[in-house]
């Protein structure tokens, strides 16, 4: 665990080192460094971390960890088929090919797993992405002035790790209501939703600009990440809203905003009794540094971290002990055959007879339901192998245009046991409608059936640009489980 930590904002970098005591943060070192209007020039942050950190150098680079605040990431949530955990890094790097409006190749990505839903057909993570160039920007500074970037979080998620330290979280979630904990810094303020130690979603915005205007500005940016975050992991009813800021500050909202957010309790923390902090710097600015630095701790609460992204297990190479374990038996088998030919071939010959009776047995039962087997067979083509659904959602990409133009979201995949019929939906977004147009007909020439639907006018919540939704459902083209048989055959 790293006991430097330093939050990395457009404006400033705040720059803290401690460490956790009890449920407590102790800070021995709190520092703000401005940023030049040129963000790529990092010579002077560079000089700074030197100064502060004279131990750090090429020999022996002291570790370190960074946080990004919200503006500084985006969030979308992705649902998956009920694939094992160790798929599901690969299959979501192939779903966020389709659901970002930038290439996938230009960007860190972690996940979380969300909550799961009784009788759920789908599993759904929500994915955190960060620019490259930012993170490779922070690892050449940290190398520049002797640091290693050993984690890179997100300030959310550091919040509840400081609440969860604090007892502040609550055990049991009933699976419908949430927490919202803002962060009220005068700066900005930060919104978290959580269901019990779970992150579900976060949002930034504005702060206030008159001390009369705190509970309008903090009202409005509640309703604004309630509708953002109702487009992410769908409407949810808020319980509790906790206001971490100070008590001067908490003190200005009034029960008015209970009544406007589902009579949600109001809870006040002053960061003052998480942190310990130093200088004339206020304990809240530091509340997501002082969660990063409790990340050594055991917590509960899953966290992002672009530096040790979530991977598929490498697979271990087995085919020397295969083939040593061959050998082995091979000796033993010649060892023991002499020994054992005879009996073993009055074994196996009556073997042989009771199952040739089983095998007759079973063909005429197989014969008897012959239309059964047939509509079975054509299912099972579509139902017992995830990976011709993997190959479908390909095929889709390929005859969709550019994220720059569309994206896809909430797939499903059904089967009907009439005929064994494929069913593919999901919901389409593009910046208009000639583009959702121009989709169906280059699938109705690919061989899918696309059922009538409807376009709605309805921005999406991860960019403003993509105006027309639809919901699609494709019939796959007639004839597919046989091509799919055939290559997996070859």
């Amino acid at each position: 665990m790293a006991e430097i930590v330093i939050e990395w904002d457009r404006e400033r970098l705040l720059v803290v080192r401690g460490r956790g005591v009890g449920q407590r943060v102790e800070l021995s070192l709190a520092e703000e460094l401005p940023r030049s209007e040129n963000s790529g020039d990092t010579l002077d942050i560079v000089q700074h971390l030197r100064q502060l950190f004279p131990g750090g150098g090429e020999k022996r680079r002291l570790p370190a960890t960074v946080v990004f605040p919200r503006q500084q990431v985006t969030v979308h949530r992705v649902q998956l088929p009920p694939v094992a955990d160790a798929d599901v890094p690969d299959l979501l790097r192939l779903q966020a090919a389709l659901k970002l409006t930038v290439p996938v190749e230009t960007v860190s990505m972690d996940f979380t797993p969300l909550p799961l839903q009784p009788g759920a057909a789908t599993r759904d993570v929500l994915l955190v992405t960060v620019p490259n160039d930012q993170l490779t920007l922070v690892r050449r500074t940290l190398g520049d002035a002797g640091l290693d970037l050993a984690e890179a979080r997100v300030s959310g998620y550091c919040v509840a790790q400081l609440l969860e330290s604090a007892g502040l979280l609550r055990d049991g979630a009933d699976g419908r209501g949430v927490d919202v904990v803002a962060v009220m810094r005068r700066d900005f303020l930060e919104l978290t939703f959580l269901r019990g130690r779970t992150v579900l979603f976060s949002h930034s915005g504005a702060s206030w600009t008159a001390e009369d205007a705190i509970e309008r500005t903090l009202r409005a940016e509640l309703s604004r990440a309630r509708m953002s975050a109702a487009d992410v992991v769908g409407d949810q009813k808020i319980d509790r809203i906790v206001l971490m800021g100070a008590p001067e500050i908490t003190a200005t909202v009034t029960d008015q905003l209970s009544a406007r957010f589902d009579g949600a309790v109001i809870e006040r923390v002053d960061p003052a009794v998480l942190v310990n902090a130093v200088g004339a710097g206020l304990a809240v600015e530091m509340v997501a540094a002082a969660g990063a630095l409790l990340s050594g701790q055991g917590s509960s609460v899953q966290a992002i971290d672009f530096a040790n992204p979530r991977k598929t297990p490498p697979k271990r190479d087995l085919r020397r002990v295969k083939v040593l374990g061959g050998a082995l038996a091979a000796v033993v088998v010649f060892a023991g055959v002499w020994t054992y030919r005879q009996g073993r071939i009055a074994e196996l010959t009556g073997k042989k007879g009771r199952l040739d009776a089983e095998n007759t047995e079973i063909r005429e039962l197989v014969e008897a339901g012959g239309k059964d087997l047939e509509w079975a067979e054509k299912i099972g083509r579509w139902v017992d192998r995830d990976l011709e659904w993997l190959d479908e959602v390909d095929r889709l990409r390929k005859l969709m245009p550019g994220t720059d133009r569309m994206f896809v979201d909430n797939f499903s995949f059904t089967t009907v046991q009439q005929g064994g019929v494929g069913l593919m939906t999901f919901d389409a977004w593009a910046k208009t409608e000639a583009e959702i147009n121009d989709l169906s007909r280059r699938l109705a020439e690919a061989g899918y059936r696309v059922k009538p639907y409807e376009t709605d006018v309805r921005p999406a919540a991860v960019s403003q640009e993509y105006q027309i939704k639809v919901k699609m459902e494709l019939v796959l083209p007639e004839g597919r489980e046989a091509g799919i048989g055939a290559e997996s055959a070859s």
